[in-house]
């Protein structure tokens, strides 16, 4: 969907206060007061609190998608790929409001949308695994690169985890810990 740029700075303030405050204590006034507009404006773009929550996501996955295909773009011909991944979630985390809220809106979805956001979410995580499978070397057996990239999602879910409700230093162990071990697999 193409918005205009009245919606497109909604989002942008939406994405920020839904990442803040989660679907439940977000206000479209308030969004709408930071848009510097009147609720009743917001309305003329997004018809309720859903449709806006929805585009929000919409583009927040958007992003992950475009980020995800970067990094693994970034490392062709290494003999584990997805490192670049993990490696710029933290940063990604601290950064980008997108990404924010699509953490918190994954891992604690609002409960009239959580079939919604569970379906879109893994979309992405079928996108993911398949940047994973192809940047895999084509002699890999299938069961070893099932294997693989089962264990790298999990991975990406735990960092993700670490993310929301841990300290920066859990995560990096978590991270250094998790990824030795995947690449202690047997690639060839």
């Amino acid at each position: 969907m193409s918005l205009s740029p009245s919606a497109k700075k909604i989002c942008t303030f939406a994405v920020e206060h839904f990442a803040e405050f989660g679907y439940d204590a977000s206000s479209l006034t308030v969004i709408a007061e930071q848009a510097g507009m009147r609720k009743a404006s917001l309305y003329a773009h997004f018809a309720n609190k859903d449709g806006l929550f929805n585009e929000v996501m919409d583009i927040a996955l958007r992003e992950e998608r475009l980020a995800a295909s970067n990094a693994f773009a970034a490392e062709s011909g290494v003999p584990l790929p997805g490192g670049e991944y993990l490696n710029a979630l933290h940063t990604r985390y601290a950064s980008s409001p997108d990404f924010r809220f699509l953490l918190r809106t994954v891992y604690a979805p609002p409960l009239a949308l959580r079939e919604d956001v569970i379906t879109k979410y893994r979309l992405f995580e079928a996108d993911l695994r398949s940047l994973f499978i192809a940047a895999l070397p084509r002699s890999l057996d299938p069961h070893n690169a099932t294997t693989l990239v089962d264990a790298y999602l999990g991975i990406v879910d735990s960092l993700q985890v670490e993310l929301i409700y841990n300290s920066p230093e859990n995560y990096e162990a978590r991270h250094r810990a998790l990824w030795e071990i995947l690449q202690r697999y047997p690639i060839s």
